[in-house]
């Protein structure tokens, strides 16, 4: 546990280093050699403590030792990372929630601190003749439409749902993250409402025709209508579960009246 103020990277700096890591692997460079702890970020306007640069190389050690033993070779290996790394984030840095708000840390730990880390799951390809890194997911935000950097999906899944993660076999993947956290914001502000729901997607997801990541998205989806005029803050954790589970059963209600319909025509 840190609770110290994570370096930042302007917009600039990030875009910067994003073209020169694209530059350097393709001509071949190793992607342990694009850590650049040199690089000092822009500093903290509201004051505090910045992590001295032993504390930074310690987050690194520490963080690439939990992770270097996930295969990211499959589907599965790559969840497991994802998993895994948002766990050591959590555990090794520990992010202030203040300082995790702002764009800018996340830049600098994945392009200056663990962009070999990022480059195993989104490396980069070739767009019109040129090697390109995506920067959605390598800088996210600052740079993007998407808030969408990986390390911080990656930390922010954790501190959501780390409770039950470790419940699903196989585990959840990044598609039924996207549907309970990302793709419905509204829902996901409430903590207790998505940890509700991804049980429920554990528990019974297996069963839904297309599997848990097509029940994740039309659950979230039935839930977000069904509880926009609701005040959740007043009701119990067994109340939340109830409105979770009667949207479950109708979402298998309705997938047996569409195939009533298809056997009649």
């Amino acid at each position: 546990m840190s609770r110290l103020l994570i370096p930042r990277l302007s917009t600039g700096q990030a875009s910067e280093l994003l073209v020169d890591h694209a530059r350097a692997l393709e001509e071949g460079a190793s992607p342990e050699t694009l850590v650049r702890l040199d690089v000092s970020g822009t500093p903290n306007p509201t004051g505090g403590s910045p992590a001295p640069i032993e504390d930074i190389e310690h987050w690194r050690r520490e963080i690439i030792d939990r992770i270097d033993g996930v295969d990211t070779r499959s589907r599965a290996g790559r969840d497991a990372l994802g998993v895994a790394l948002g766990q050591a984030i959590e555990e090794v840095i520990h992010p202030i929630p203040a300082d995790a708000a702002h764009d800018g840390i996340w830049s600098y730990l994945s392009l200056a601190v663990f962009p070999d880390v990022v480059n195993r799951r989104w490396p980069g390809e070739r767009k019109d003749g040129q090697f390109v890194l995506p920067a959605e997911q390598w800088i996210g935000h600052q740079t993007t439409t998407r808030d969408r950097n990986y390390l911080k999906l990656s930390w922010r899944r954790w501190i959501i749902l780390g409770e039950v993660m470790e419940e699903a076999r196989p585990r959840l993947g990044e598609n039924e993250f996207g549907a309970i956290l990302e793709e419905r914001t509204a829902v996901a502000r409430n903590r207790r409402l998505v940890v509700a729901a991804a049980r429920t997607i554990i528990q019974r997801g297996s069963k839904y025709p297309g599997g848990r990541t097509e029940f994740s998205r039309q659950l979230m989806k039935r839930i977000a209508e069904r509880t926009g005029p609701l005040l959740l803050d007043i009701r119990s954790d067994e109340e939340i579960l109830s409105v979770v589970d009667a949207e479950a059963d109708a979402c298998f209600r309705s997938v047996q009246y569409r195939g009533a319909r298809r056997a009649v025509v």
